[in-house]
C-alpha cells in the first residue's frame, strides 16, 4: 500500500478540491499539497492561513466501513499519528482537544477532516496544515512550528513523504476498528490532562481540570468546586500559552 502525491503551486482549499476529486476518480491515499494555500478551512469553520512555501497545506483521501458513530476515532487516529511523527523532534507533544497538536505549549498543527458516505464506505477527506519553517507569526503568541523548536531547516517534501509513511503503517488499527486502542492512545496524549487549567466558559473565567475526552467526542471537566462537567466543541475555550 502506497500514496498519490500531485502537488499544485496553489489551490484555495487542497480539502475542497479532493473532496470534489472523491466524488469523481479519486483513489484511496490520494494525497493533494499545495504549496500555497489561499483559502485554507479550519475546523468548525475557522480560517487556516499559513504562509506560502514555508509549510505543510494537504489532503488526504480515506475509505473505509465506518458508520458515523466511528468518526470520532478516525479524528482520534489522526490526532495520535502527528503526534507520534512529531514527537522524534520534540519530546513535548500533545493533542489539544479535539484536534490541534500543541508542541511546548504552543500550536503546531491544525487539522479539518471531511466526510461522507455512500455505497456502504466512509470517504474522508483529512486536511492537514503543519507549521514547519515559518520563524514568523506576527501577533499569535501561541504558535511554533518545527524550525523554531529544532532550529533546523527542513525539507517540506520529506517531511509529507515521512508523515503519511506514518499514517499508512498505522491504518491497521483504523482497518481492524481496534478503537479502544486508538482512544487510549488518544487520552494519554491529551493536553493539560489531570493540570490545572482555566477555562473561558459564557465570557466568564472558571479554574478546572480536563479529565478525559469519551467516545462522543466530548470533553470532561471537572472544576475546582468538585463539579464535573461535558462539554462539545466551542462551548469553552482553555486558556494557555498566554
Amino acid at each position: 500500500m502506497s500514496f498519490h502525491l500531485e502537488i499544485f503551486e496553489s489551490l484555495p482549499s487542497t480539502n475542497t478540491y479532493l473532496m470534489d476529486l472523491t466524488k469523481k476518480n479519486a483513489k484511496p491515499w490520494t494525497v493533494i499539497y499545495a504549496k500555497n494555500q489561499t483559502s485554507g478551512k479550519g475546523y468548525a469553520g475557522n480560517v487556516w492561513k499559513v504562509s506560502a512555501n514555508e509549510n505543510l497545506t494537504f489532503s488526504f483521501y480515506l475509505e473505509t466501513d465506518f458508520e458515523y458513530k466511528d468518526l470520532i476515532f478516525l479524528n482520534e487516529w489522526v490526532a495520535n499519528g502527528l503526534q507520534r511523527y512529531l514527537s522524534q523532534f520534540v519530546s513535548e507533544v500533545k493533542v489539544k482537544w479535539p484536534n490541534d497538536l500543541v508542541a511546548n505549549d504552543k500550536k503546531i498543527c491544525g487539522v479539518l477532516i471531511e466526510s461522507y458516505r455512500k455505497n456502504n464506505l466512509m470517504h474522508t477527506v483529512i486536511g492537514i496544515g503543519l507549521n514547519v519553517n515559518q520563524i514568523s507569526f506576527e501577533n499569535i503568541k501561541k504558535a511554533t512550528s518545527l524550525k523554531l523548536l529544532t532550529d533546523k531547516t527542513f525539507d517540506l517534501l520529506t517531511v509529507l513523504s515521512d508523515l503519511m509513511t506514518c499514517f499508512l503503517d498505522q491504518f491497521l488499527l483504523l482497518k481492524n476498528h481496534l478503537f479502544e486502542e486508538i482512544h487510549q492512545n488518544y487520552q494519554n496524549y491529551l493536553f493539560r490532562k489531570d493540570t490545572l487549567s482555566v477555562f473561558k466558559i459564557n465570557n466568564e473565567l472558571q479554574k478546572g481540570y480536563i479529565r478525559k475526552s469519551d467516545v462522543n467526542g466530548c470533553l470532561w471537566v471537572e472544576f475546582i468546586n468538585g463539579e464535573m462537567q461535558v462539554f462539545q466543541h466551542k462551548e469553552l475555550e482553555l486558556i494557555y500559552g498566554e
